[in-house]
């Protein structure tokens, strides 16, 4: 359960839909849906290179034990490092998207709260939450996310048997000259699904890590997977198939929705599903960051002090508190000033930036590790055909990010990356493990 329960929650699947189908209907227009399928296909191609790497190798660190094994101990570590930067990014933003929303609930009852108040409220209620181990963590944050599922599939449900604006219609998912608004529109469907592997960064914790990483890893992807391709279609249809450019200026389609379909209260009730959401992802995001440094630390790239594991709480309670004082920091530096909404599409990018790269090292990963370590379980379609339409399709949300040249602050983000990976390939030069090569990192303390 707690493993499952990484993973759905470092999805957030609610609050993925609560903003990303809005952008998304910009280039897709109303064929939405149809992105969002063509999208889930490439995540599961990548999430198949996961699972078959996952049913060889166990280890701490998700990424760093899948491509230490297949591309070496440097290539293990910079494809860890470059994952621990996504889940500081996805963290730290998510606290924006939690404040922001936190807020807005307030304010349907007349409450008035300064919002980084509230933000700084949720860091310090997921740090207290997380400081007291994986189980507790993991069972708060999936309680909340099937809650704010249930509420969203209620509502997407009342629409489509209503018939919506117009009644029900294929045309979500036919094809009329949109080739290329439909491509660029698959590149949020596959940011929703960002985080899938987190339960992969607790492998070391499982009772049996080749069989429930695996498990966690496809049942999170179908089913949020279902549950995208059903509230996307409920919202196109909510809006009309030929009202579609109200749904792509919306700022909150889904309040308006409830509105419309089940009445004023509902709008209460999607903006609480959307903070539980919001609130679990960053449970998850924190959860595995602190796993992530977890690992590299017990493995002497960084500093001993963040590989303690406390016993009695089931924690790794240095990393956990670095991790949330990094949230903190960030907020500061860039919620307070810019607001919750800069902190979020600021950091979501760059962390979405650096998880297609890992998500790239990963498919290269598998083809390495089964053509030259494992080549005993060497299948062509899935480790050499699967890894390598994966690897290309990735190739062209990466590109978009990068070219045509984004304008600012967008542009900066691509370097940011890049320092970051320069500062972990100077680590590594540094810093390597003094243990065998493929022992566990982990360094139990009571």
């Amino acid at each position: 359960m707690e493993v499952f329960a990484l993973s759905i929650a470092t999805v957030a699947p609610t609050g993925a839909m609560a903003f990303n189908t809005t952008t998304s209907a910009k280039f897709a227009g109303v064929n939405i849906p149809l992105s969002f399928l063509l999208g889930t296909v490439a995540i599961l191609l990548i999430g198949f290179c996961f699972v078959e790497l996952a049913k060889n190798i166990t280890g701490e660190g998700s990424v760093y034990a899948y491509n230490r094994r297949a591309l070496g101990e440097r290539a293990g570590f910079l494809t860890g490092w470059a994952l621990t930067l996504t889940y500081i990014c996805f963290a730290a933003g998510t606290v924006g998207l939690t404040a922001d929303f936190g807020n807005v609930l307030l304010n349907h009852f007349g409450i008035h709260i300064p919002i980084a108040i509230i933000a700084i409220f949720f860091i310090l209620l997921g740090w207290f939450i997380t400081f007291f181990g994986l189980q507790l963590t993991s069972r708060i944050a999936l309680v909340m996310e099937m809650i704010s599922i249930c509420i969203l599939l209620i509502l997407s449900l009342v629409i489509i048997f209503s018939g919506g604006k117009s009644g029900n219609s294929i045309t979500p998912f036919l094809v009329k000259g949109n080739t290329s608004g439909i491509g660029q529109g698959m590149i949020f469907a596959i940011l929703c699904f960002a985080g899938f592997e987190g339960s992969s960064t607790i492998a070391g914790q499982s009772s049996n890590p080749k069989r429930s990483i695996p498990f966690a890893i496809l049942s999170t992807i179908i089913g949020a997977a279902a549950f995208y391709l059903i509230v996307s279609y409920a919202q196109v249809i909510g809006f009309g198939v030929s009202n579609i450019s109200k749904l792509a200026s919306s700022s909150a389609p889904l309040d308006y929705l409830g509105v419309i379909y089940m009445g004023n209260s509902m709008a209460t009730i999607i903006d609480f599903a959307t903070l539980m959401s919001c609130f679990a992802a960053f449970l998850g995001s924190l959860n595995a960051c602190a796993y992530m440094l977890f690992a590299l630390s017990g493995k002497q790239y960084l500093p001993k002090y963040l590989s303690k594991f406390d016993l009695k709480l089931s924690s790794p309670k240095n990393a956990v508190n670095t991790t949330s004082i990094i949230c903190i920091l960030l907020y500061i530096l860039i919620g307070i000033p810019f607001g919750p909404e800069e902190i979020y599409a600021s950091l979501a990018e760059i962390g979405a930036i650096n998880l297609l790269i890992v998500y790239l090292l990963v498919c290269l990963g598998t083809i390495f590790y089964f053509k030259n370590v494992s080549k005993e379980h060497f299948s062509v379609p899935r480790h050499l055909i699967v890894p390598i339409v994966g690897f290309v399709i990735l190739l062209f949300p990466l590109w978009t990010n990068l070219y045509p040249v984004p304008k600012f602050p967008s542009n900066l983000y691509p370097y940011i990356v890049a320092l970051w990976i320069i500062i972990g390939w100077v680590i590594s030069l540094f810093n390597h493990p003094k243990n065998d090569l493929f022992s566990s990192p982990i360094d139990i303390k009571n």
